[in-house]
């Protein structure tokens, strides 16, 4: 099977589940005009040399101290954003994906809107999908809205450093949409927290550090795991893996380094560090 064909195939989210049907569904069809891809040209090498923090939704967080990333420059992703120390670490940067089928939208626009109301303070980065959804919504400031294209007519697998002026390969997770980003922004030093991806060892549960009915698509009765297998799990696993590896190359490439800050989870394409140790003592 080829890999495009793949990863086409893969069902299941990856930070939260599902996230890879999710960008086939909301991308694939739509083409962005030329001007709104010219804006990102703006966010090219901004960060050069520079660390960032990604933040993602894994269990693992519970047992981390994030307020000592008070400072630093933040991606926070999907439902972040409820985090206690949301608020102390003020993430510059927001990474999240768009609506599709079989969410309900009255639960989606209500999480949009606590997105919106959370995030006052962040440069946003969506998929094309939500550019209509965002533009009319009178919470978000337009001016900090970027959107990413993305191609699912080649192979998913990146093999050069991402262009956000054009389309990128397909992510099959939101971290891997993240880690593009920083790379085009010039970042040198990146750091994974809270990507556990251990959905193996609770298959049918949903496991974030937050509870589960803080998220507003939850409260509205949508269930991530509803119709999933093993089999579509340990696709999904495949093409995240494949992805990872080359965005590892790719970095190296560039002289920029990607950690796995996360404490345990399944995650072994990056080298392990501990977050303290990134800090010196006071």
């Amino acid at each position: 099977m080829a890999w495009k064909d793949l990863a086409r195939s893969v069902v299941p989210w990856v930070l939260p589940p599902k996230i890879g049907d999710l960008l086939r569904s909301s991308f694939s069809r739509h083409a962005i005009p030329a001007p709104e891809l010219k804006r990102n040209q703006a966010l090219f090498n901004r960060h050069t040399g520079q660390r960032c923090f990604i933040l993602a939704t894994g269990p693992s967080i519970r047992s981390q101290d994030l307020a000592i990333l008070q400072g630093e420059i933040c991606m926070g992703l999907s439902n972040f954003f409820v985090h206690p120390d949301f608020a102390t670490i003020r993430p510059a940067y927001y990474c999240s994906v768009g609506y599709h089928d079989p969410l309900p939208v009255d639960g989606w626009t209500a999480w949009l809107n606590e997105l919106a109301s959370a995030t006052k303070a962040s440069t946003l980065f969506f998929g094309l999908g939500e550019r209509d959804r965002i533009s009319t919504n009178p919470l978000f400031d337009q001016d900090r809205v970027f959107y990413l294209q993305f191609d699912e007519s080649g192979d998913s697998i990146p093999i050069r450093r991402p262009d956000l002026t054009g389309p990128i390969p397909m992510p099959q997770s939101v971290t891997v949409m993240a880690l593009s980003i920083a790379l085009y922004m010039g970042f040198q030093r990146l750091y994974l927290l809270g990507c556990d991806h251990d959905w193996l060892r609770h298959l049918g549960e949903s496991s974030h550090f937050y509870e589960e009915s803080e998220h507003a698509v939850v409260r509205s009765g949508y269930n991530e795991w509803s119709g999933l297998d093993l089999e579509q799990v340990c696709l999904s696993y495949v093409v995240l893996w494949r992805q990872y590896k080359a965005l590892n190359t790719i970095a190296a490439s560039l002289g920029a380094e990607i950690f796995n800050a996360t404490p345990g989870g399944l995650l072994d394409v990056f080298p392990r560090v501990r977050l303290e140790s990134l800090f010196s003592p006071p």
